[in-house]
């Protein structure tokens, strides 16, 4: 074989079929990472949606779909005379949870990327887990939540079945726009078959984790939740001054 032409041949891209099988290996691997052993038996389920959540409606997700709601998604609005508050939540039923955090006095749903592991060792949240808001008044508005214009992001979820903790995601698409009422699009959902064993955001199977497609339409540090509490949303305009002078100021 000539120099040029083995050359040439190590630099062949690899097949779709090879692709396909390291992304399974490095899914495998991100999995071990977490702490936790994949067992021979564990599997992952999709179920493939397409489901649009209504201004003021909701959704029950069955992750598992044996006909027990796991969590509900709510698209939902409060209002007094002068202030708007639209927010879209995942509510996790009794011993299920979201993966997130408390910041302030709100728990924050993370927005997960592609790839991004789901399992133990993670931090989850149960009361009113929030994905994205806006409030508006006559005074202005504000965004809050990690899901403030995303395209294709993932809720991490912990939930039960016969009293086993298994995990999985649900991918969703939330936009946000003063004035307007919020769009929150569910476009899939998976679990892991086998108890206590970790998951990747995106994970069908053996198949391919998607690319990257989240877009945001701000940096983190100006999407993170704030005090923003019906307390103050009674007390209208001045309410909402009052949350502002609570903000972070941008550096």
């Amino acid at each position: 074989m000539s120099a040029h032409r083995a050359k040439r041949e190590r630099h062949t891209p690899l097949s779709e079929h090879l692709d396909r099988r390291l992304v399974s290996y490095a899914a495998a691997a991100g999995a071990g990472l977490l702490g936790l052993a994949v067992p021979a038996g564990a599997q992952v389920v999709y179920t493939p949606a397409h489901v649009a959540i209504a201004f003021t409606g909701s959704y029950a997700l069955d992750l598992n779909n044996d006909g027990t709601t796991d969590f509900t998604i709510i698209n939902e609005v409060q209002a007094n005379c002068s202030t708007l508050w639209s927010s879209v939540l995942a509510l996790p039923v009794a011993g299920n949870a979201v993966q997130g955090m408390k910041v302030r006095d709100r728990n924050l749903a993370s927005a997960l990327a592609a790839g991004a592991g789901i399992g133990s060792g993670r931090n989850f949240v149960k009361q009113y887990p929030l994905l994205g808001a806006v409030i508006d008044s006559p005074g202005g508005g504000q965004y809050s939540g990690r899901w403030t214009n995303v395209v294709n992001r993932y809720l991490g979820l912990k939930f039960q079945i016969n009293g086993e903790t298994h995990f999985g995601w649900a991918r969703l698409s939330v936009h946000l726009q003063m004035t307007k009422h919020l769009e929150a699009m569910l476009t899939g959902y998976a679990y892991e078959t086998e108890a206590n064993t970790p998951i990747m955001a995106g994970q069908e199977g053996a198949q391919a984790i998607p690319a990257e497609t989240g877009i945001r339409s701000q940096p983190d540090a100006s999407v993170v939740a704030q005090p923003a509490m019906l307390g103050l949303l009674a007390l209208g305009a001045d309410g909402l001054q009052i949350w502002r002078r609570e903000q972070p100021q941008a550096s």
